[in-house]
């Protein structure tokens, strides 16, 4: 849920766009935060399904541990970086959308124990099929 007014309405003349992050692991909240710090007008939003992860990024207690991420998280964190559990309303005006959601080995069917479940990739794209306008970049960020 939205914890933070979004300065792209406040103040439009600084915010040069907007991007957003589905999933907020070990990929996207860090990669995100980097890019926050880089990038002061960019407002950027990392958003999960999962409310209790989210919680964890807008606390002084981050979910994942990365040298320098909670320095990083703390200067950006409510002028141009929030996390929240609103996927759908917030990528809806999103100008890039980056996936960073989990690809686990494959435990049942064609490459059981090699292959990657890309059920939640799927999942993604459907959703953003549905919320996207027209005239988006989304972008995949896998290992």
């Amino acid at each position: 849920h939205l914890t933070h007014p979004s300065p792209h309405h406040i103040f439009p003349q600084i915010i040069s766009m907007k991007v957003v992050c589905v999933g907020a692991g070990y990929v996207g909240g860090p990669t995100m935060a980097v890019m926050a710090l880089k990038s002061p007008d960019v407002e950027v939003w990392v958003v999960d399904l999962n409310q209790g992860l989210i919680d964890k990024w807008n606390s002084d207690k981050l979910p994942i541990y990365e040298p320098g991420l909670e320095e990083v998280v703390k200067e950006c964190r409510g002028r141009n970086l929030f996390f929240s559990s609103d996927v759908t309303g917030t990528v809806s005006d999103a100008d890039v959308v980056f996936v960073a959601v989990n690809t686990p080995t494959k435990v049942y069917g064609v490459g059981e124990g090699r292959a990657a479940e890309v059920k939640n990739i799927e999942a993604v794209a459907r959703m953003l099929c549905q919320h996207l306008g027209t005239g988006f970049q989304v972008v995949v960020e896998k290992s």
